[in-house]
């Protein structure tokens, strides 16, 4: 029943200002989409159910920046 905060961090390779949104994913289900707010994108759920997770967070890219992705693996008790 506790809540869980997952947070992504877009840092540009060279310079300027990252904008555009960051989905998080539970191996492949879609848990939602957040947009970035000064370089982050935070997503807080208490639904997670017991077990091992494989958490993903996708940079969906933007006009001047690729997307990119980093995963992670959360156990919930």
């Amino acid at each position: 029943g506790q809540s869980v905060t997952f947070t992504a961090s877009v840092t540009p390779q060279f310079s300027g200002t990252v904008t555009g949104t960051v989905t998080f994913y539970d191996g492949t289900t879609l848990l939602k989409t957040v947009a970035l707010s000064g370089g982050a994108a935070k997503f807080t759920t208490s639904k997670l159910t017991s077990g091992v997770h494989s958490i993903t967070a996708t940079y969906n890219g933007s006009t001047s920046f690729d997307g990119s992705s980093a995963s992670l693996t959360q156990t919930v008790n």
